[in-house]
C-alpha cells in the first residue's frame, strides 16, 4: 500500500515538473519548398527561418528558376502571396516563414522554350521535307 502512494506522490511530482518548464517558442519550423532548386523537399529552419534561409538550405535556385514570381502558401491562413525575390533582395526585405509554409520557384520562361526549341527545330525539319516532297512531286 504504502509503495502504491509512494508512486501516486512521485507520479504527481513529476507531473507538476512537466508543467511547470516553459513552452519553447524558438523550436524550429519545418517548411517545404518545390520547383526549380537544386533539392527540393522539406527543411527544418530556425524559428526565425525566412525564405532565403530555406532556399539556402535546398542548395539554391537552378539556372531555370524564375526568382520574379515565386509563390508563397501561408500555411496558418491558408493563402497564396505572390513575391519576387529579386526585388525583394534589392531593397534587402526579409519575409519570414512560418511551420508548415510552402514555397514554390517557378520555371523561367526562357527556360520552358528553350527546351521546346528541339522539338519545333525538328518538327520544322519535317514540314519542309514534306513540303519539298510534294512540290517535286507535283501533287
Amino acid at each position: 500500500m504504502r509503495w502504491i502512494i509512494f508512486l501516486g506522490i512521485l507520479t504527481l511530482a513529476i507531473f507538476k515538473f512537466l508543467i511547470a518548464q516553459p513552452i519553447n517558442k524558438e523550436m524550429p519550423i519545418k517548411a517545404h519548398i518545390w520547383g526549380e532548386v537544386k533539392n527540393p523537399g522539406s527543411y527544418y529552419l530556425s524559428y526565425t527561418g525566412d525564405i532565403l534561409e530555406l532556399i539556402s538550405q535546398a542548395g539554391g535556385p537552378t539556372p531555370n528558376a524564375d526568382l520574379s514570381k515565386v509563390t508563397l502558401i501561408v500555411a496558418k491562413e491558408k493563402k497564396r502571396v505572390s513575391l519576387n525575390l529579386n526585388k525583394m533582395i534589392k531593397k534587402g526585405e526579409i519575409f519570414l516563414l512560418s511551420n508548415g509554409d510552402v514555397v514554390i520557384i517557378p520555371r523561367s520562361k526562357l527556360a520552358t522554350l528553350k527546351e521546346a526549341i528541339p522539338f519545333i527545330t525538328t518538327l520544322a525539319v519535317f514540314v519542309n521535307l514534306y513540303l519539298t516532297y510534294i512540290t517535286r512531286s507535283g501533287k
